[in-house]
């Protein structure tokens, strides 16, 4: 995976020769004399055979620098080289010219990664590789002995800046260090070309977004949700964010048409939880909850009694997509029929209903989208159905702007810079997605023209 090369060190006017150089010289030198004394010994006859020797003598002194000069080229510091996805011809132009842009002065002034030494200045090494549609790829760069892991947020600042000029279009999103610590990748993307999906309002207008593979849902031009891999989402938006219109008029009716069953369940009625035979009583959704449980248990025993491992490989078992939205709703009225009727335990047996679909679901096609304007205990779902839930979040408008509310499902990113998101605007963190969408990134839902 990795080949050698040798550092490259820029000589300054106090620097110590190495080496290798010190051989240079004296090759040079000696080839200097022996061609001198090739010249003479050919025009002064007199002097040929007196010289002849001399001659000899010079030519073999050559032959010695030659080879302790390639001794000590050899025994130069060696450092490893990342191994890079093969390019495309037009990824490979850009790459080189993106690789110009750190150059000596960027590295050495801006982003101070040279390390000086008594030779000279050592510089990293640099790799950039760009994919096929030229809107993403990644910077290279040796970990050197000067990297500082907790200064990489800054780097990334730094890296950003520099590619504002000519290439002010793409920024630096995300790092991580290679295998074996050798060099730091820094991941970069074309930050002003919208990925948002843009649907006509027509009726088969979702159609060219249905995928042959009906566990996975198209959200944008660069994101695919694996529902096999991350089973249940979670959504979180204040109103007139465009959380609902998301959920219900593009996701819901995606997952339809993909082969899917759909129920939309709502604390609060809307076209959607009509359109999908959903509940919006506090205790029917409760109770539609406990139906989901029982038809998880059923198939679990269908799945075992096959003697099959996953749900997908049984016939006639397609994925099932559950719905609760206003979840902070649906507790408060919960709350509040116990308080009225504490025989009825309707607060306990929705935690027990939610937390057993979001522990066991995945395994028999149950997949939960659970939506609310708060991702707190209190406005969301229960700690451990929040737990399982939380390795696909989406959050829209001021609740992705707040570092409060990132802090309960996207724990770790409460520095991320403040920015002001529009409609249908925010941040996703969908693993199993790709590298880029492991850490909060920006997300536009679909835009439906009118």
């Amino acid at each position: 995976m990795f080949r050698r090369k040798y550092r490259r060190i820029i000589v300054t006017a106090n620097s110590k020769p190495q080496g290798y150089q010190y051989f240079l010289i004296a090759f040079i030198i000696a080839v200097s004399l022996t061609i001198i004394l090739f010249y003479i010994r050919n025009s002064i006859h007199v002097l040929e055979v007196a010289l002849t020797n001399l001659l000899l003598c010079l030519c073999l002194l050559d032959f010695i620098c030659l080879l302790l000069l390639f001794l000590f080229m050899s025994q130069r510091e060696e450092v490893s080289t990342i191994s890079i996805p093969a390019m495309t011809r037009e990824s490979k132009k850009l790459a080189r010219q993106l690789k110009r842009v750190f150059n000596d002065k960027n590295i050495i002034d801006v982003l101070k990664l040279s390390n000086f030494t008594r030779y000279g200045i050592e510089m990293p090494e640099i790799s950039v590789w760009i994919s096929e549609n030229l809107s993403e790829g990644f910077i290279a760069i040796e970990n050197f002995a000067n990297w500082q892991y907790g200064e990489f947020e800054n780097y990334k600042k730094l890296m950003s800046g520099i590619l504002s000029g000519k290439f002010q279009k793409f920024a630096v999103i995300n790092y991580e260090l290679t295998a074996g610590d050798s060099f730091i990748k820094f991941y970069f993307e074309d930050i002003l070309t919208s990925q948002r999906l843009i649907v006509k309002d027509n009726e088969n207008s979702l159609q060219i977004f249905v995928r042959e593979d009906s566990h996975t849902l198209l959200l944008a031009k660069d994101l695919v949700w694996h529902t096999d891999v991350t089973p249940m989402m979670s959504i979180i938006a204040r109103t007139r964010a465009g959380k609902s219109v998301f959920a219900g008029r593009y996701l819901a009716r995606l997952m339809s048409l993909q082969g899917w069953i759909v129920e939309y369940n709502s604390a609060k009625y809307d076209r959607y939880v009509k359109e999908f035979n959903g509940e919006s009583e506090p205790i029917k959704i409760v109770e539609r909850a406990e139906y989901w449980c029982s038809v998880m248990d059923k198939r679990l025993a269908e799945i075992n009694d096959a003697g099959k491992e996953k749900y997908h490989e049984m016939d006639n078992m397609p994925d099932i997509g559950l719905f609760f939205d206003e979840l902070g709703n649906l507790n408060a009225s919960l709350e509040s029929l116990d308080k009225v009727n504490k025989s009825i335990k309707m607060t306990a047996r929705w935690i027990n209903a939610i937390n057993k679909l979001s522990a066991t679901g995945a395994s028999t096609g149950i997949h939960i989208i659970a939506i609310s304007q708060f991702a707190t205990k209190e406005g969301f779902l229960p700690s451990l159905a929040r737990v399982n839930c939380s390795d696909a979040v989406i959050m829209l408008g001021g609740a992705a702007d707040s570092a409060d509310e990132r802090k309960y499902l996207m724990s770790g990113y409460a520095d991320i810079a403040k920015n002001s998101y529009g409609l249908g605007q925010g941040l996703a963190r969908i693993a199993g997605s790709g590298k880029k969408w492991e850490t909060p990134h920006f997300f536009e839902t679909p835009f439906f023209e009118e």
